[in-house]
């Protein structure tokens, strides 16, 4: 029987407050924190929990930028003909996102959202490469998993193109061969119920009810096959629902500006990024959007206090973030109203991540640092090895 095995368990949205509201398996995991987040989504938040470095670091923050010069999306333009409620479609797009995926070789999350397809051309996607193999960082930085690997430490992980059933079905199956002594387990399932119903309906109970289950499952397999099972779960990010819209995306047109001549921009669901092709245009637009009271201009002192202020601007010469609560409907990532979301002020009480675990470890005070963790799990296996 193997002396331990670190189990990290990845809850997509799981926040401090949500955790904390819902006693979320306290009885299992009985250390708690709340662990600060990153600004931004997802793919800004994952690369760094994998590194340990901030975005302006690994490089990845939104999906989108603009970058003509480098648009894989050329053939988008013959797109933009057909109607609307054709090519805004979630299932028409969720088709087109796997075959253009396909043509262009990506091995990362791609997803055509409901990017408008008059602006593709315009612009280029970052994350072209899976983040979680060598070499997909677009900074160069090693994830944690060759970290494991140089320190010769007997790992699993996840598939996260699998469903959260599949995922944990398999690492049940590797708990129960008893050969791992570090594992990974990603789940996305509370993410999508919370994003479809907001994180107090009916879905989202069902949802934490599920993972709640099955996490006790792969616990159980695991204490049969090992003396010491230390469980971790955390998240990327908290979830807030939605109270409000934004319909400044199409209020903006009233500017009169030129998309591709005058500026360029991303309208996120909840920040909107410019670039200013032309003099004068940057003073326009930030005139406008220090009067629109939905949100507000982040200054360049911020984005570099969270960490998100890239020298070469490849994210945007400016960024407008909504207040907490409050999406834009429609933008590049939805045509309607989505009932939560994430990807406000990080210092906002909702989007914090959290932090549980079964064993004290080093503490991380925020999501990076879950990666000094996860090394220091694979260091302590390696010194039993190697006295």
């Amino acid at each position: 029987m193997n002396k331990s095995i670190d189990l990290f368990v990845f809850c997509d949205a799981l926040g401090w407050e949500l955790a904390r509201a819902r006693n979320f398996l306290a009885d299992l995991l009985p250390h708690r924190r709340p662990c600060g987040t990153i600004f931004g989504y997802s793919s800004s938040c994952d690369p760094s929990i994998l590194t340990g470095h901030m975005p302006f670091e690994h490089g990845h923050f939104s999906f989108f930028v603009y970058d003509p010069a480098h648009s894989p999306f050329a053939r988008a333009r013959f797109l933009s003909w057909m109607p609307g409620f054709l090519t805004g479609h979630h299932r028409i797009r969720s088709r087109l996102s796997r075959y253009w995926g396909r043509w262009l070789g990506y091995t990362g999350y791609f997803q055509l959202y409901n990017v408008p397809f008059s602006k593709m051309p315009s612009l280029d996607y970052t994350e072209k490469r899976d983040i979680y193999l060598p070499g997909g960082i677009n900074g160069g930085q090693e994830t944690i998993f060759a970290v494991w690997d140089r320190l010769g430490v007997p790992w699993v992980r996840s598939d996260w193109r699998a469903g959260d059933a599949a995922n944990i079905a398999a690492m049940k199956r590797a708990m129960e061969q008893g050969e791992v002594r570090c594992a990974y387990l990603f789940t996305g399932g509370l993410d999508a119920a919370m994003h479809a119903e907001t994180t107090r309906g009916a879905e989202a109970d069902r949802a934490f009810d599920r993972m709640e289950r099955s996490l006790r499952q792969v616990h159980a397999a695991a204490l049969k096959q090992y003396r010491e099972v230390r469980l971790h779960l955390f998240s990327d990010h908290g979830m807030t629902d939605t109270v409000d819209t934004s319909g400044m995306m199409s209020r903006f047109e009233e500017l009169g500006l030129s998309y591709g001549e005058d500026y360029g921009a991303v309208w996120d669901s909840t920040m909107a990024r410019f670039w200013f092709l032309k003099p004068g245009v940057r003073e326009n637009i930030t005139g406008w959007l220090e009067q629109q009271t939905e949100g507000s201009v982040l200054s360049d002192r911020q984005l570099e206090a969270w960490g998100c202020l890239f020298p070469d601007r490849r994210y945007g010469e400016l960024f407008f973030l909504l207040k907490p609560g409050t999406i834009f409907v429609p933008c590049y990532m939805a045509r309607h109203r989505v009932p939560a979301m994430h990807g406000f002020d990080p210092g906002h009480p909702n989007s914090a991540a959290c932090w549980l675990t079964s064993h004290p470890t080093r503490v991380p005070r925020r999501i990076e640092e879950i990666f000094h963790v996860m090394r220091e799990a694979a260091e302590r296996v390696a010194s039993e090895r190697n006295p």
